[in-house]
């Protein structure tokens, strides 16, 4: 009972953090503001061109073609570093669960729904942080992936301001704009990129429309299946071990005192 009321209040959370919602023309809309300090900040100390107050219009732009190629190298090698423990928080619990859960919606696999609702909202389940990983690390690549699509839609946005004069598009809105570039470089918005995908898929499914398939980075939902069916089984695998781990210790214990009470007889 305590846990059906723990699972109807994250999946609440899910619904009202705004992580995922339906737009008005179909399609999903991610609301990734966060009030979280920056993990990742470009380092311009090598950058040769530098962005004043009094930039040019030529020099803001030039300033924004270094800024995004030196970012993105830069954001490839901070996101390469070995994965550190997964960040505990609302938002994350909800990202991970409804992963699951459309995985589970699309391929049929219940079981993975419910696995996932165990370790993300139920908060008095044991080794939560090992099954947490197993998540974490089933996923690493397609967030990594996950947040190179992000951000290069962003830098695809970035590059059509350029056009704009200096009236338009002002230099203090291009700082604003790359701090929000590396807020991006940060796996959680891999986790946003990964719903992204199987909910498009969703969409598809429940609408039967025929999308074209153009020649960009996407995120493959079968694949993404695959990791958090692996992930599934690995905490599954890890129940049953702990359990008769568990077992083998109270028949020892038995053993242990069997000697002792037969001496008493």
């Amino acid at each position: 009972m305590v846990t059906s009321k723990r699972i109807l209040i994250g999946l609440t959370l899910l619904l009202t953090t705004g992580c995922i919602q339906p737009s008005t023309d179909g399609k999903i809309n991610y609301n990734t503001q966060t009030n979280k300090p920056l993990t990742f900040h470009t380092n311009e100390h090598s950058f040769i061109h530098s962005l004043k107050d009094s930039s040019t219009l030529e020099e803001r732009n030039s300033y924004l073609d270094e800024f995004l190629l030196k970012s993105d190298m830069q954001c490839a090698n901070y996101l390469n570093k070995p994965l550190q423990k997964p960040i505990e928080s609302h938002k994350n619990d909800s990202l991970y669960v409804s992963i699951a859960d459309t995985v589970s919606t699309i391929f049929g696999l219940n079981y993975i729904t419910n696995t996932a609702k165990a370790v993300f909202l139920d908060k008095e389940t044991k080794n939560r942080t090992e099954e947490r990983n197993a998540y974490a690390n089933a996923l690493s690549p397609e967030m990594r992936k996950g947040v190179e699509i992000g951000r290069a839609r962003f830098a695809k946005e970035l590059q059509k301001r350029k056009a704009l004069p200096l009236e338009k598009y002002t230099i203090n809105q291009l700082k604003s704009d790359t701090l929000k570039y590396d807020k991006q470089c940060n796996l959680e918005y891999g986790l946003i990129e990964i719903n992204r995908a199987l909910k498009d898929m969703q969409h598809q499914i429940n609408t039967e429309v025929v999308v074209k398939k153009e020649p960009k980075l996407t995120l493959d939902p079968k694949t993404i299946k695959a990791k958090v069916e692996q992930a599934t089984q690995e905490v599954e695998a890890k129940k049953i071990e702990v359990k008769k781990t568990e077992e083998e210790r109270v028949e020892i214990k038995k053993e242990a005192k069997m000697p002792t009470s037969k001496m008493n007889i």
